[in-house]
């Protein structure tokens, strides 16, 4: 005979198996976003594009939560504006430093948030990763490193500035995922994600200008770049209300029900498909370390959503352990 315990167990193994649904549906139509962006990165300076494409988000999601403004509290404010400004300055970071660096490196450094997301959870909650849990984020780092192009001939990869600017965004958007699947779990996903759209807009836009303004020897650090072309801006509307805010939502929502670890650790699988997609229209030639380090990343995506699933498993089974009463 079930219990109410055993009813309760149901519904939230079933939207777990959702989740897994839609974080795989995430990274995929991410994976897409760099083809269709690499063409509007040359005609937008990357504070411009992060800003505009913020606003756009913002301004679209606002009257979806128009009806939902009787749920805003202070916790809204207390998660979204920090994971904001963390996810703001992570973007700005990461298309600054594409500039600076090859979009091989560029995959490699962005992904620390794979190892830092355990890390951050021990920080925030003490919860201890598992020997699984480590294993997958070691893979998932090192199949980045693969997929780089790393040669053992050659000295390695190299750190100027780009490298820099790329690994502090994978640290930045790994605090990201981190604080919003302990802190951010009971909160309405499309309201969360329409305020840290919001600071996003605050932070690009400021950094935008400053970036312009600051000119050492007299060349600004970054010049803006704005395309009024009716066909970019209709380009970049749609593939920012299409993949981008549809995935942070999907994703804010996932994280209520994948540990944040395995949400780190399948994330990245979305540049193998960009590799993958990039070499079937002709835009890259394939390449023995895509091959590899995609297959690394699948196996360590499956390792972390094995540990994921057991944690589960004895999360349910010490629900359903009787009370002594004694």
């Amino acid at each position: 005979m079930e219990t109410a315990t055993d009813n309760a167990i149901k519904p939230r193994s079933k939207k777990q198996t959702v989740a897994y649904i839609g974080i795989v549906f995430v990274v995929i139509i991410w994976g897409l976003y760099p083809i269709f962006t690499s063409g509007l990165l040359e005609r937008y300076s990357g504070g411009i594009f992060t800003f505009v494409s913020s606003l756009i988000a913002a301004v679209a999601l606002l009257p979806e939560c128009v009806s939902k403004f009787r749920c805003l509290d202070r916790s809204y404010f207390k998660v979204a504006v920090p994971t904001g400004l963390f996810v703001g300055v992570a973007n700005l970071m990461q298309k600054i430093g594409l500039r600076y660096t090859t979009p091989t490196q560029y995959a490699f450094l962005e992904n620390l948030s794979c190892v830092v997301v355990p890390l951050l959870l021990f920080l925030f909650i003490r919860k201890k990763p598992t020997f699984l849990t480590v294993t997958a984020s070691v893979l998932c780092l090192a199949g980045c490193f693969v997929m780089s192009g790393f040669n053992p001939t050659d000295t390695g990869l190299s750190f100027g500035g780009g490298e820099i600017l790329c690994a502090l965004a994978g640290v930045f958007y790994g605090v990201n995922i981190a604080a919003t699947g302990v802190y951010a779990t009971r909160l309405n996903a499309m309201l969360y994600v329409m305020i840290q759209m919001w600071v996003n807009v605050a932070v690009s836009g400021v950094a935008a200008l400053a970036l312009h303004f600051i000119r050492p020897g007299c060349v600004p650090i970054e010049a803006i770049e704005f395309s009024w072309d009716p066909k970019d801006l209709l380009i970049l509307t749609a593939l920012v209300l299409s993949i981008s805010t549809f995935g942070w939502i999907i994703r804010t929502e996932v994280l209520k029900y994948v540990n944040a670890s395995a949400v780190a650790v399948i994330m990245p699988f979305s540049s193998v498909v960009t590799g993958v997609v990039a070499v079937a229209v002709g835009r890259d030639a394939f390449a023995l370390p895509l091959l590899v380090g995609g297959l690394v990343i699948l196996l360590s995506s499956i390792l972390s959503s094995v540990a994921d699933i057991r944690e589960n498993k004895r999360k349910n089974q010490h629900l359903k352990e009787p009370i002594d009463d004694d």
